[in-house]
């Protein structure tokens, strides 16, 4: 397992676990998110800029702030 914001860019992965407080868990779960699901990595911003995920057809951007509490692994 490694934490979302390690990964590397255009891995695949899957959720394994979210440590996101309930509002956080809410929001990241409405792109779909969740243990779980399956998602493409496909960029970084730098400086500590956000991730772009992709989540079946949704691709949206996710604070690398939260992303350092979802733990996946890397889909094969």
């Amino acid at each position: 397992m490694v934490s979302l914001d390690k990964l590397p860019v255009g891995c695949k992965g899957v959720v394994h676990s979210l440590d996101l407080s309930d509002e956080a868990f809410r929001r990241v779960a409405a792109f779909g998110l969740i243990p779980g699901s399956q998602f493409n990595l496909s960029r970084r911003a730098p400086f500590g800029g956000p991730l772009v995920l992709e989540v079946g057809c949704t691709r949206f951007l996710l604070r690398r702030s939260l992303a350092k509490f979802i733990q996946v692994r890397v889909a094969r």
